[in-house]
């Protein structure tokens, strides 16, 4: 497996070095830069994980100063769940190279188990008051959080620990954490497919407990985005997306609309390559650097690793960053992380 991660790593460091980018960029610009990673998952399931120190390695390999561990947005009822009480020791025993988001375990089941008119007063009291504990236990945002995430087994599987999920972006209850986020200064870290229009479900992707149409959500997400201007989202997964639909237009529009939203990047080889930051070659897809120069300060890496499933993701966010010039390298990978996050920043 580590010999495998190598040559993937191998072939994604290399190849700026082809010809083709070679005259668009410095090779390897952005490699002094040590990595804030804001979407790291340490398991899958309560029931199995990587330890500390195997993390420690892996994020010391690809040069990761720090990772920002959150559990992914678990359904209501999902066996294996794990959130604040799992990760807030973690970072408090190593705040150097660890923080913590939460939420996906406790705010994401409230969401998906209720039903956007059915909202009460008590439901949202109820709402606030763990996201509030979630400020006070020193969390740097809320979340994983979905609004539409796509399973990823099949039927035929048998019962799916990967779900499929699904609400309105301007849910009541998320409305409602934009204004605790506002409050305490911490992010929203969302997780949502794009879908600018309603559409079938994408062909070649896993149908499983998938449904057969998607719902239109773009302006649901601008909706939430207006609710509290002081509410930073970050619309995770930027690069890689499954309906095809999450392209580099309609995210500098909504950029250009809306000065509250923010975006981690993930690259995964292994997913679809249509809306990827980076070319084949290695270097960085042309739209994509004028975005990223566009918008310097909005956007961060965020690989999507889950440390019980080996390190391709977090080779690939290396390899994305020492793609970039060093100026877009250093506020991508490292700085933007520290304004949009509530982080301490290290002792100079």
């Amino acid at each position: 497996m580590r010999l495998r991660v190598w040559t993937i790593l191998w072939i994604a460091l290399s190849a700026p070095f082809a010809p083709a980018a070679a005259d668009a960029r410095p090779a390897n610009a952005g490699a002094s830069v040590a990595l804030i990673d804001v979407h790291v998952h340490p398991m899958r399931s309560a029931r199995r994980g990587a330890s500390v120190s195997a993390m420690l390695r892996a994020m010391d390999e690809f040069r990761v100063e720090l990772g920002i561990l959150l559990p992914p947005p678990f359904p209501p009822g999902h066996p294996g769940a794990y959130g604040r009480s799992a990760l807030e020791p973690i970072a408090r025993a190593h705040p150097d190279r660890f923080a913590f988001v939460a939420g996906g375990e406790s705010l994401n089941p409230m969401i998906h188990r209720t039903l956007p008119d059915k909202v009460t007063p008590d439901i949202v009291a109820e709402f606030r008051r763990e996201a509030e504990a979630i400020a006070r236990a020193g969390a740097a945002g809320f979340g994983e959080l979905t609004a539409e995430h796509f399973s990823f087994s099949h039927v035929a599987a048998g019962p799916s620990n990967h779900p499929y999920e699904s609400t309105a972006p301007d849910h009541p209850l998320l409305l409602a954490l934009a204004d605790v986020a506002a409050e305490h200064g911490m992010p929203i870290d969302l997780h949502m497919e794009a879908v600018p229009r309603d559409m079938p479900f994408p062909e070649g992707r896993p149908r499983g407990r998938n449904p057969e149409t998607l719902k239109e959500n773009i302006s649901g997400l601008e909706r939430l985005l207006a609710r509290n201007r002081n509410a930073r989202v970050v619309w995770a997964h930027a690069g890689w997306d499954l309906t095809g639909e999450r392209t580099v237009p309609l995210m500098r529009a909504l950029l250009a609309r809306h000065s509250n939203l923010y975006m981690s990047v993930k690259l995964d080889s292994r997913g679809p390559q249509k809306t990827s930051a980076l070319m084949p070659s290695g270097a960085v897809r042309p739209d994509w650097l004028e975005m990223l120069g566009e918008f310097p300060d909005r956007f961060m890496v965020g690989s999507d690793q889950f440390h019980d499933s080996g390190d391709q993701r977090l080779a690939r966010a290396r390899a994305f960053a020492d793609a970039l010039p060093a100026d877009l390298a250093r506020r991508v990978g490292r700085d933007n992380a520290f304004r949009v996050y509530r982080l301490n920043r290290p002792a100079k």
